[in-house]
């Protein structure tokens, strides 16, 4: 659909929708200022949503100025080691600092400041709010003493948006990324509560309109205006804009959140990210840019412009890529086509495959993952199409962009002037959806939240962590949110084993993933019933001593399932309990010593993780995943590495209906019982995957297409690393650095060389140590989710 931009993005049905934001690009010193009238110093709330562009930089979110034409404002702003900093300068010298990181670039926080310094009580002068919930994490926090008068509202004095400010019209220091909804009340210090409010399905925080007065120097700026960026949409306290254009009101926003490049995957060489996000310039390496949103399924167009010269390539890859070398001519699950006309497809070339394309012209993007192709455009006229090979079979797809010392500017959607290079089209897809330079195929849709599909599961309906304190009597755990078919709780203060239990064998009977024992039935000592909202423990000291603190994570399964085992040898009986919506099965089954031998999941589709011990005998215990392979297994209980046998899995991997066993004794010996846990990837719900490291506290960048709950990680390549697990529960924000380990009883640990950041869409490794990111090492991780990308906020 071809139609001129009205400024306006369609989201999805029901709720509040902002429609636009502001860019602001730190390359161009942009900002907006406004001079002050005089009203209450004292009591205030500030309210935005920001979605982060570069990081590691001090940037200023909104500066008051005092009135002294010097050195001192009140700020706030994210902070070089990427906290949230508020501090009021001058003699009152009050700081605050936050423990968390905000370290996500891929979607939106809302970031809330009440400020009342005539409450008596120092704690209560100043609250900060992130995503709804209060900080209480500081690493410095010193108040101002009572009613104390900031610098807000000080009357001729000006305040900047997107900058620090001082000497009236002098800036040093600029955020760099994206503002909306922006919200300022005179007079009142409100909570989250007024301008959000939680999901009921997703559990994410969501903007609700604000429907409370403002006061005298209020404001409300919506960005909707794209020429009076500064107006204040509920009165007269307009903001001047320096260095902004119309072409800086943007689409991108917190109830449709639009696909960029992602700056915290890592390449060869170095990528300058700016322009929201949008623009690359990669050093003089082959540096690979991917998109920070990744599809399995539909009909998806962008389009790339503003290149320097001809060393680039603008194209797909499978979205665990290793984008650590050059990408385009090394990787399989790449098709990306040169301003030189060449194509590439899983590194195969073929010369004068489309025309040249230089500076100026417009790449068009068109990927069709119902029909497996991916057509390229050149200033919109049809070059060509290349079939999806076997490599991008049942992966996430996202746009590439790799190139040498060259610029270019993407648009998915959000901006077709190409941060003000062009003037804009406004062509809208099949969904009006957007503003493009030339009108998408027919059904082709901009890369943004409101177009991604529906979300098949809701993750806290399968998955769930609940922490707990002992008590050393019986004890109802509540909280998980569903019945429980498998529980694994582990203490967290002190040494004590893993114990795993699920419905299938019955309650009571306990695994232990750090031990190769064969399952013990303690009875109503450890767990003693699956709950409708959770469990029951028992007096049992290992997961319910008195005044211990207990981690306790929950899978759903609820379907019984039976039968008899095929393939070789005579058949056994099975039994078990399985989630087909959600790709999880557990089945117990008795081995026939036979080669071949298999077990049906009724999962309906592969498993990509099992986990199998013998219940019987003192055996360790044996994992598949896909990412290494049928030749051989990994040790739940060991910190060995992948280790080649053919005598678990007989070199076959699982199909859709069973998976196949060998003779060895850890999984098929003669009447011996056996338990399996499998699971697969489910969009938006829970990924099993494999990565490689960069031994750089810049590490590893994980795509999961969700907000991580739950993430364990296992080095496979090498020996003598342990088996990680994180979690939200545990570790409430980032960096997630509270670690237990599957194959150790110790406790838990805090190591900040071995910790990770969850994100909007995945996982990003922030330690250099081989036990998760070590260079060169190969990974595998199970992760589920707390929330789908769909609906989620920045983490």
């Amino acid at each position: 659909m071809s139609v001129l931009s009205t400024g306006l993005a369609k989201t999805s049905a029901g709720g509040y929708d902002i429609d636009n934001s502001l860019r602001f690009n730190d390359d161009d010193s942009a900002n907006l200022t406004w001079l002050q009238g005089t009203s209450n110093r004292r009591t205030w709330t500030w309210s935005g949503w920001v979605k982060r562009g570069n990081l590691t930089n001090e940037q200023p979110i909104i500066t008051w100025q005092n009135n002294s034409e010097n050195s001192d404002w009140d700020t706030l702003e994210f902070s070089t080691t990427d906290t949230i900093r508020y501090y009021m300068s001058g003699a009152i010298s009050a700081f605050f600092v936050t423990n968390q990181v905000f370290r996500d670039t891929s979607a939106w926080y809302h970031i809330c400041l009440a400020v009342d310094t005539t409450q008596a009580t120092a704690s209560n002068r100043v609250k900060l709010y992130v995503n709804g919930e209060q900080v209480t994490s500081f690493s410095t926090a010193t108040y101002p003493s009572q009613n104390y008068d900031t610098w807000t509202n000080l009357s001729g004095r000006y305040a900047a948006l997107g900058s620090n400010i001082y000497a009236d019209t002098t800036f040093t220091k600029y955020l760099d990324g994206y503002l909306a909804e922006v919200n300022f009340v005179d007079g009142q210090a409100l909570t989250p509560a007024d301008f959000g409010e939680t999901d009921e399905t997703y559990g994410h925080w969501k903007p609700i309109a604000y429907t409370g007065t403002y006061g005298t120097n209020g404001f409300y700026l919506d960005f909707k205006n794209s020429g009076s960026l500064g107006n204040d949409a509920n009165g007269s306290n307009n903001w001047t804009p320096n260095n902004l254009a119309a072409t800086d009101q943007m689409l991108d926003s917190p109830t449709n959140n639009f696909c960029t490049w992602n700056p915290l995957i890592n390449s060869s060489g170095t990528i300058t990210y700016s322009e929201g996000s949008l623009k690359t310039a990669p050093d003089a390496y082959w540096g690979g840019a991917l998109g920070s949103q990744s599809v399995t399924t539909g009909k998806w167009y962008w389009e790339n412009s503003e290149f320097s010269s001809t060393n680039v390539w603008i194209g797909i890859t499978v979205d665990d890529v290793d984008v650590g070398v050059d990408v385009v001519q090394s990787e399989n699950g790449v098709i990306s086509y040169k301003a030189s006309g060449e194509s590439r497809t899983d590194g195969s070339s073929t010369a004068s495959w489309g025309a040249s394309y230089s500076t100026t012209d417009i790449v068009g993007v068109a990927l069709d993952l119902d029909g497996s192709t991916v057509k390229f455009y050149k200033n919109n006229s049809l070059q060509g199409t290349i079939s999806l090979t076997s490599n991008f079979t049942n992966k996430g797809v996202t746009p590439l962009c790799s190139a040498y010392s060259q610029n270019q500017i993407a648009n998915f959607g959000q901006d077709s002037s190409f941060a003000g290079n062009k003037t804009a089209q406004g062509n809208q897809d099949s969904n009006d959806i957007g503003d493009f330079y030339y009108e998408p195929p027919t059904d082709f849709l901009a890369l943004c939240t409101s177009n991604l599909p529906a979300v098949a599961v809701t993750p806290s309906e399968h998955f769930n962590t609940v922490l707990y304190t002992g008590t050393g009597s019986t004890l109802n755990v509540t909280g998980v949110g569903f019945q429980p078919d498998f529980t694994w709780l582990k203490r967290r203060d002190s040494s004590a084993w893993h114990q795993l239990f699920d419905a299938v064998r019955g309650t009571g009977i306990g695994f232990y993933s750090n031990e190769s024992n064969a399952e013990s039935d303690n009875g109503s000592l450890t767990l003693a019933s699956f709950d409708s909202d959770g469990f029951t423990v028992g007096a049992s000291g290992g997961i319910n001593t008195s005044s211990a603190t207990m981690v306790g994570w929950n899978w759903k399964a609820g379907t019984s399932v039976s039968g008899t085992t095929t393939g070789a040898g005579t058949g056994k009986a099975y039994s078990g309990s399985v989630n087909v919506d959600a790709g999880f099965s557990i089945i117990t089954y008795k081995g026939n010593a036979t080669d071949n031998h298999t077990v049906p999941h009724h999962l309906g589709v592969v498993p990509e993780i099992i986990m199998l011990k013998n219940r019987d005998a003192g055996e360790g215990w044996v994992v598949y995943t896909e990412p290494t392979g049928n030749t051989g297994f990994l040790g739940l209980n060991s910190t060995g590495a992948f280790a080649d046998s053919d005598g678990e899995w007989s070199d076959v991997s699982p199909t859709s209906s069973v998976f196949n066993l060998g003779t060895q004794d850890r999984v098929n010996t003669d009447d011996a019982d056996y338990m399996a846990y499998s699971w697969t990837s489910v969009d938006g719900y829970s990924k099993v995957g494999s990565y490689v490291g960069n031994g750089s506290t810049d590490g590893t960048f994980v795509y999961t297409g969700f907000t991580p709950a739950y993430v364990m990680i296992k080095q496979s390549s090498a020996s003598g690393e342990n088996w990680y697990l994180f979690d939200n529960e545990r570790s409430t924000y980032n960096a997630i650095d509270d670690a237990l380990k599957a194959d150790e009883s110790v406790a838990e640990t805090t190591n900040t060389s071995k910790a990770v950041d969850f994100t909007s869409n995945g996982f990003k490794c922030r330690g250099s140590n081989g036990a998760l990111n070590g260079s060169g090492a190969t990974y595998i991780y199970l992760a589920f989710a707390e929330q789908p990308f769909k609906h989620t906020n920045a983490r």
